[in-house]
């Protein structure tokens, strides 16, 4: 498509934060190429010019998400200096994740990839990153810890990642509950304990 609307450099932009509010208000079911165009008020046609369909938009939408999350977290977990403050920015990734809309994008894009299986390969490729995130901060938290000789970090990176997308997904059936808090402040109280068993510096956190 050629035109003075097509060459607008902030164009790409626009359709990428429509289609994440879009995800994000009324999820995959209700995500079309014409929606995403209502909302952001530009021609339809455009979608298919910057990115040839509607799932190559979405996957788009879902790697900014990633991008922005990922330099804030990664920043959160530089500064983070003994367990209790690794658990602090655990907590905190999970309420700005869950407040910020985020994991409903991941999510509607999972539920998508159960009738589209082309979408399945594409959300395990950009899981990676995150795997490589968690490794990453178990690393800093154990340091040469011999646990890491009998269970691989990347190993416990996976379970950690499985298990924070179960957490998320029951968030979204759950709005309300407050037990995932609730798995926090257990793991809180455990921190003293655990942590010199494992060899790691505990300090004192704000949890709430």
């Amino acid at each position: 498509m050629a035109g003075e609307e097509a060459r607008r450099p902030d164009r790409r932009a626009q359709m990428i934060e429509a289609a994440i509010a879009s995800l994000k208000d009324v999820g995959y079911a209700g995500t079309s190429i014409r929606e995403i165009a209502r909302r952001g008020g530009f021609n339809s046609a455009l979608i298919s010019y910057y990115f040839g369909g509607l799932h190559r938009l979405l996957l788009a939408a879902l790697d900014h998400s990633s991008e922005i999350r990922m330099r804030r977290y990664s920043e959160a977990v530089e500064k983070a200096k003994d367990l209790e403050e690794l658990l602090a920015v655990a907590r905190q990734i999970y309420r700005e994740d869950v407040e910020g809309g985020h994991i409903t994008i991941f999510t509607e894009m999972v539920a998508a990839s159960l009738a589209h299986r082309e979408l399945a390969p594409e959300l395990v490729a950009r899981a990676e990153p995150w795997l490589d995130f968690v490794e990453g901060a178990i690393r800093k938290g154990l340091g040469d810890n011999p646990l890491l000789q009998l269970v691989p970090p990347r190993e416990i990176a996976y379970s950690v990642l499985c298990f924070y997308l179960g957490v998320n997904v029951m968030t979204q059936l759950e709005p309300e509950s407050k037990r995932v808090d609730g798995l926090f402040d257990l793991a809180n109280q455990f921190a003293p304990v655990v942590g010199p068993l494992l060899g790691l510096p505990v300090g004192s956190v704000d949890t709430s």
